[in-house]
């Protein structure tokens, strides 16, 4: 025990007891709730108003034709925040064209995109595809469309009874998270935090499907890149002749908030 007889003593350590006992009660023994950063919610940003400006390439492929090659721009516009089917927030995404900076940009077509603290989805062509999963790490893996999984059919047989059974098997496509928190340039943009989402990296005689998008912190979808085609068949032309598919590529050129 601590006897103080001087009173100017005494009330400097009563204040001195008194701040440190406040410092003390104020500590929490709880556990934290995790932010936004340690997430990873900032490379899926939502707001009503801002927007990403993109060039577009795409190549369109046919046996009996050349390859049909369409440039132009679109601007992903977060126009609206509202309550989906579920209870849940969401955005509608307004998706203009235009065939270059001189042109005027025209509504193209209307996406949904919501964002929890487990995941953010995109809802395009009616289809809801999980662009990314939190908290966000590399090497991270999920389906990306396990909302609309194909169905497999297996038969299998019994060796001992020759008994058949059909098993179902879903099928979808499995997304990984690549180069995470890398800084990366494209263009006149400078990026200090971005990732790779590989959706697809198959290659074969048969065909190719690869297709990969990259996200920056507090921007969001700023690259995308995406083959997919199917080889003729090398009994009817030479390898590696593309029969039919596609190739396209969507770079970001601004952003901002109207």
């Amino acid at each position: 025990m601590t006897i103080v007889n001087n009173p100017s003593k005494l009330l400097l350590y009563l204040l001195l007891t008194f701040v440190i006992g406040s410092s003390l009660g104020s500590c929490s023994t709880g556990t934290l709730e995790p932010t936004n950063a340690n997430l990873g919610l900032e490379y899926f940003p939502l707001e009503v108003g801002s927007y990403i400006d993109y060039q577009v390439e795409d190549i369109q492929f046919t046996i009996l034709n050349p390859p049909d090659t369409n440039r132009y721009q679109i601007r992903e516009l977060i126009k609206d925040e509202f309550t989906d089917i579920e209870g849940n927030p969401a955005f509608r995404l307004e998706r203009y064209r235009r065939a270059n900076a001189n042109a005027s940009w025209i509504l193209d077509s209307v996406w949904q995109a919501k964002r929890s603290t487990t995941q953010a989805i995109v809802v395009q062509n009616n289809k809801p595809i999980v662009k990314l999963i939190f908290p966000l790490e590399d090497g991270i893996e999920w389906v990306g469309t396990v909302f609309f999984r194909n169905k497999r059919k297996d038969t299998i047989v019994d060796t001992t009874t020759s008994d058949t059974s059909i098993v179902e098997t879903f099928i979808g496509d499995r997304y990984k998270v690549t180069n995470f928190n890398q800084p990366f340039t494209l263009g006149s943009l400078t990026f200090d935090s971005t990732l790779t989402v590989i959706q697809s990296d198959d290659s074969s005689r048969v065909g190719i499907d690869q297709r990969k998008e990259m996200y920056a912190a507090n921007v969001g979808l700023i690259y995308k890149d995406s083959t997919v085609v199917t080889y003729c068949d090398p009994s009817v032309c030479s390898f590696p002749e593309i029969d039919f598919g596609r190739k396209s590529r969507q770079i970001i050129i601004g952003f901002g908030k109207l």
